[in-house]
């Protein structure tokens, strides 16, 4: 397969893995080991292409997205660091050190996608009050869909057609005050995302919870899995504290006859 053509499938690749077509699927498509299917079928070496994957997926096993603001980007580190370990035969290690920093390269770009589609939150509003379904609809899926088509496509089409020393230099180009203010604006999508969480939950008796699971993630050094587990354990104390008392005394009622 020509190299441009190559390149140019692995940028849709990008394109398709980080856009929202079906909202409940985003966290799974995006991740190393699914993005690895296309990849390695495009670069003819699927088996080459799950090794890599399955290397690459650890680093992003407990990677959460508070507020919505991804740690890092898993889907443009597959697209970039697989093809390329496949192309020079690299080790699976090896590429690990790539993803790294192209993995926190994606996380500007997703700032970058995030700051431009506010203007199609003030379309969509405008839209929901003028009753017009079609102009809501495009403006919350097919402007953000279609817009993102150069910030994803372009640079890993460009990055995979130029190789690991070209993605290097660019990140060494990169001038620090760019990077700080993407990295500042970037920082305020957690407030709001938590703020927006809590106005979701919209019970006070609950909010206790959440401030709970927040700062035992903040603070305790425990695991995703293990505040999950907790999480668990505290959902099921509080159905059977709050349970009608009715259920019991059934119970009680069938024992006595």
């Amino acid at each position: 397969m020509d190299g441009l053509l190559k390149a140019i499938l692995i940028g849709l690749v990008y394109w398709l893995g980080t856009n929202r077509i079906w909202y409940a699927t985003t966290t799974v498509i995006r991740q190393p080991l699914v993005m690895a299917i296309p990849l390695g079928l495009i670069c003819g070496d699927l088996p080459q292409a799950m090794i890599i994957a399955s290397t690459l997926q650890l680093i992003y096993l407990g990677a959460i997205a508070p507020g919505g603001n991804i740690p890092a980007d898993e889907a443009f580190a597959s697209c970039v660091a697989i093809p390329i370990a496949i192309e020079t035969g690299i080790s699976p290690e090896m590429a690990v050190s790539l993803a790294v920093p192209v993995g926190l390269l994606g996380v500007l770009l997703d700032t970058v996608r995030r700051t431009y589609a506010s203007a199609f939150v003030c379309l969509a509003d405008k839209a929901a009050d003028n009753m017009d379904a079609k102009g809501y609809r495009r403006a919350t899926f097919w402007y953000p869909f279609l817009c993102a088509i150069p910030l994803r496509v372009i640079p890993a089409a460009l990055a995979a057609y130029f190789g690991a020393d070209a993605v290097q230099a660019f990140l060494n180009v990169i001038p620090d005050w760019v990077t700080n203010g993407l990295n500042v604006a970037g920082g305020l999508l957690p407030a709001l995302g938590f703020a927006v969480t809590m106005i979701v939950i919209g019970k006070k008796n609950l909010l206790p919870y959440f401030m709970v699971g927040f700062l035992i993630m903040s603070y305790s050094g425990m695991s995703t899995i293990g505040i999950a587990a907790l999480g668990l354990c505290i959902a099921l104390l509080q159905n059977a504290w709050t349970t009608p008392a009715l259920v019991t005394g059934g119970d009680d009622d069938d024992d006595d006859d």
